[in-house]
């Protein structure tokens, strides 16, 4: 009995088969014009391609306070018409990329400034009260608009003002292709440009960058441990308990989330890791245990927190903490008058059972960030809150 189709028939079918699925794949995220006598054309959005990001000069350690930081409109080396203001609108552009991502705490960009060298930014910035210069450097572009090819080069290069040395350095090259077009049985690929690809390029390779500044830049709030709603403040007060996370007060046995943490560069306890426990920015008035107003709201959420099914009737330690400020014995005692308001406020206000809640302090010893401005510093006079194993 022959064959009722022959191999080559049936490689036919293999292929139209195969083509017929990618359509339907590329439909979900191209548009498709579908033909009847002409083959249907699918068209994609054209990618950016970029090469792999390289840092040649990176800082040791992280920051210990949020820096202020100054940005220059980029230099174009090339020359070409209206560089200066290509340049501000470049670096406009990644300005508000790093802004949205928050990369940066202050990020200042003045699009008056023009890039006359190293020594001349980090004088300008250090005038207008920044600890960091960024500059960026664009030695090749190439732009083809919504009808050609658009290739770029960024080169990103941050200065600190003290000494003016250049603490980061790093680049990286972007293309948009303008004709990919593939050639099917059943459909035509066709690849299409939106109205700005050298905004593409940019903001992807601003992105990029944002990963090793953020790295450089002292841990958040959240990384540390503080929260403000009763979801995470439970959340937070559990992670205490666990078994990895070991004891807070014990010598050495800070346990391996902590290690963890130490090999991420946060600092915490004693300057060396964040711990897990829940860190409250409880305000008291100066030289005094008086819980300030503003602060009931956070008192009545951790009262919540310690109400929930998760939590409730479960003992908890109330660690008060203080900064640098006065002397040792002085903030030892604070730090526990404080650390006692708190429990009264929770027992008193919040409907806690007092006989759940234990209270301790540790007044400057246990500084978790370094006391170097008056960001740090608040967050040092801090109570924390942890199961009570």
């Amino acid at each position: 009995m022959k064959p009722r189709y022959s191999t080559q028939a049936y490689r036919l079918l293999a292929h139209t088969a195969l083509a017929a699925i990618a359509v339907l794949g590329l439909a979900a995220c191209a548009h498709v014009d579908p033909g009847l006598v002409q083959p249907t054309k699918v068209y994609r959005d054209a990618p950016v391609e970029k090469s792999r990001l390289a840092v040649s000069v990176k800082p040791k350690s992280k920051l210990a306070d949020a820096p202020q930081v100054l940005m220059y409109p980029f230099w174009i080396a090339q020359k070409m018409d209206n560089h200066l203001l290509v340049g501000r609108e470049m670096a406009r552009l990644v300005h508000q990329t790093w802004t949205g991502d928050a990369v940066f705490e202050t990020l200042m960009f003045d699009p008056q400034l023009v890039y006359r060298g190293p020594e001349q930014a980090v004088s300008v910035g250090r005038a207008a009260g920044a600890d960091l210069v960024v500059v960026g450097i664009i030695p090749y572009l190439y732009t083809g608009g919504s009808l050609d090819s658009t290739s770029v080069t960024l080169q990103i290069r941050v200065y600190e003002t003290r000494g003016g040395n250049l603490v980061l350095a790093m680049e990286q090259a972007a293309r948009v292709n303008a004709r990919l077009d593939q050639d099917w049985i059943l459909f035509d690929l066709r690849t299409r440009l939106s109205d700005s690809p050298l905004s593409e390029a940019l903001v992807s390779m601003a992105r990029d960058m944002a990963v090793p500044l953020k790295s450089w830049m002292p841990p958040t709030d959240e990384q540390l441990g503080f929260a403000d709603s009763s979801q995470a403040m439970a959340r937070n007060i559990l992670a205490s308990g666990s078994p990895l996370a070991g004891a807070d007060g014990g010598p050495g046995a800070r346990g391996m989330v902590a290690g963890l943490l130490d090999s991420a560069g946060l600092p915490g306890k004693n300057g060396k890791g964040a711990g897990s426990s829940l860190k409250l920015k409880v305000e008291f008035d100066v030289d005094s245990a008086r819980i300030r107003e503003e602060s009931h709201g956070l008192l009545d959420e951790l009262a919540k927190a310690l109400g929930s099914d998760a939590l409730k009737g479960r003992k908890v330690v109330l660690a008060g903490h203080c900064d640098s400020d006065a002397s040792a014995a002085y903030n030892q005692k604070l730090s526990e008058r404080r650390a006692a308001s708190v429990k009264a406020y929770l027992a008193e206000r919040g409907g806690v059972a007092p006989e759940t809640l234990r209270t301790e302090g540790f007044g400057e010893a246990r500084p978790l960030v370094p006391n170097t401005s008056a960001a740090n510093k608040q967050r040092n006079r801090r109570v924390e809150v942890r199961l009570d194993n």
